[in-house]
């Protein structure tokens, strides 16, 4: 259904005003609509830190025919939206959960990303994993997956430095005001991350 949501407002009158859509948000205004749009946080009961539909990608070759790029897109959960992002090229994108340890994931992401020279960084500091050899940039999803899934876990300490580096890019890189509660769901997220590695399903968390 949010598949579809994002289909009927990419295609719509919205679609016809893409020129007014800025180039980008400031920190200021990008935290600002985060605050402005969220609901207190909601429970669900689960995590859901990865995505739990599996064939999520069937419908990309119809989304990206209906649609074209430079819209906005709206999604929810986790991961899947980048599959959809990647394919849909839109100028703006929302994700929406009712959990605000959802934000905490994305913001992980986001830092991830802005830390990482390519793919096999991104993945062996997402894990906490020391690269593999011979994981080049040009290496498919497959040979990354299964390289790290070899690999064994790095120390605390090395968890410890990435977690720090995660927040020194959202606090005082972006100057995004982080409350103690949302850098403890931070570091609750990327956790699992680091305890499940390559194996972490939709269901798995850190809790008791």
């Amino acid at each position: 259904i949010v598949v579809l949501a994002a289909v009927a407002l990419s295609a719509g009158p919205a679609a016809e005003r893409r020129s007014d859509l800025p180039d980008r948000l400031t920190d200021q205004e990008f935290w600002k609509l985060t605050e402005d749009l969220s609901e207190p946080n909601g429970y669900f009961r689960s995590d859901n830190l990865v995505s739990n539909e599996q064939v999520f990608a069937r419908v990309v070759p119809e989304v990206v025919s209906r649609t074209k790029p430079g819209g906005v897109y709206l999604g929810v959960g986790p991961e899947q939206n980048f599959t959809y992002i990647a394919a849909m090229k839109p100028k703006m994108a929302f994700i929406i959960d009712i959990r605000r340890g959802n934000l905490h994931l994305h913001l992980m992401y986001k830092a991830l990303f802005e830390l990482s020279a390519d793919r096999a960084e991104f993945l062996g500091r997402l894990f906490t994993r020391t690269r593999p050899e011979g994981l080049t940039p040009q290496a498919t999803a497959q040979e990354l997956f299964q390289g790290y899934l070899g690999a064994s876990p790095a120390s605390d300490e090395v968890y410890r430095e990435n977690l720090r580096a995660i927040e020194d890019v959202l606090v005082k890189k972006h100057k995004l005001p982080l409350s103690p509660e949302d850098l403890s769901g931070i570091d609750y997220v990327y956790r699992a991350f680091f305890a499940y590695g390559p194996s972490i399903t939709w269901s798995t968390n850190t809790g008791p």
